[in-house]
C-alpha cells in the first residue's frame, strides 16, 4: 500500500489542496490525516487569505480514509480528550478564560488564548466530535498507529514534549500490546521528519532528525513525527509510506 500522510493543516485550504494534488500525483492508495485540521493561532498564522476551517474539513472528509483528532480540533469542538496524560479537566473547562485555564492546569494544558474562531458549521462541529484520538490501521502488516501526538497524549492537548527515551515508555508498551511496529504522528511542526526506536538506551535523547527525505523503517518498533502541511515558511509537505518496502518519503512543494 502507498499511504499518504498529512498533518497540521490549521485551516489553510490552499496548501491542503496543493498537498492533496501532490498525493494524487504520487498515486497514493489511501490518505490519512493526523489531526489539527482546524485551529488558527494569531501568533503564528499568516494565511487569512486562504483560511477556511469548514472548507478544510470538507476536503479531508472527501479525501482521507483515516482521520484522527488533534488538540486544536478537540478544542474547537469543546471536547475534552479521553487521553489527558494525567490532567483531570474540570467540568467548566470551556467556560473558563484562557488565563483561568492556564492557572487551573498549572500551564500543563494548552490554553488557546490566541486562537481565533473560524467558520465552522454545525455539521463540521459534529464531525470533529466524532473523530477518534488514535486509530490502528490493519490494512498493512503489521498494523500502524495513527495519532496527532504520542501516547499517553494522543491528541497533543498537554504542553508536555517528549525529550528522553523514558518518556516513550507508555507508547512502546501500547504498541507492543497491540502488535504495532510503526507509530505516525504530527504536532511537532518541524520542517523535517524525526524518529525514535524502542531499543535506544533510556538515558539517551528520544527524538532524532531524519537525515534526508527518505527513511528505511527497519524491523524495530519505531515512532515517526512528521512535518506539517501548514506552518513551515515557504514549504508544504506530506509523507508517503510504501508499506511493502518499508520506506517513508517526504514530498515537498514550495508555496
Amino acid at each position: 500500500m502507498r499511504l499518504g500522510i498529512i498533518t497540521d493543516i490549521h485551516e489553510n485550504f490552499k496548501v491542503l489542496e496543493t498537498v492533496l494534488r501532490l498525493a494524487g500525483n504520487a498515486r497514493c492508495d489511501n490518505i490519512a490525516c493526523l489531526g489539527d485540521i482546524v485551529g488558527y493561532d494569531s501568533r503564528f498564522a499568516g494565511w487569512s487569505f486562504s483560511r477556511s476551517a469548514s472548507r478544510c474539513i470538507s476536503l479531508i472528509r472527501s479525501s482521507c480514509k483515516w482521520v484522527v483528532a488533534g488538540n486544536h480540533d478537540l478544542f474547537a469542538a469543546s471536547r475534552q480528550p479521553s487521553w489527558a496524560n494525567g490532567f483531570t479537566y474540570p467540568g467548566n473547562w470551556f467556560t473558563l478564560t484562557a488565563e483561568e485555564r492556564t492557572a487551573v492546569s498549572a500551564d500543563m494544558v494548552w490554553s488557546y488564548g490566541t486562537e481565533i474562531p473560524g467558520d465552522l458549521k454545525d455539521e463540521d462541529m459534529e464531525y470533529l466530535r466524532s473523530l477518534p484520538e488514535y486509530l490502528i490501521v490493519n490494512d498493512a502488516t503489521p498494523g500502524i498507529l495513527l495519532s496527532h501526538y504520542v501516547c499517553p497524549d494522543f491528541s497533543g492537548s498537554t504542553t508536555r514534549r517528549v525529550m528522553k527515551q523514558r518518556h516513550l515508555g507508555d507508547l512502546w508498551g501500547f504498541m507492543s500490546h497491540h502488535g504495532i511496529k510503526l507509530s505516525l504522528s504530527g504536532h511537532f511542526h518541524k520542517p523535517h521528519a524525526s524518529f525514535a526506536h524502542r531499543h535506544t538506551l533510556p538515558f539517551f535523547r528520544a527524538i532524532h532528525s531524519v537525515p534526508g527525505e527518505r527513511i528505511f523503517l527497519g524491523d524495530d518498533i519505531t515512532m515517526v513525527l512528521l512535518p506539517p502541511v501548514t506552518g513551515v515558511k515557504g514549504r508544504t509537505s506530506f509523507a508517503l509510506l510504501d508499506t511493502d518496502s518499508g520506506i517513508l518519503s517526504l514530498v515537498h512543494e514550495r508555496t
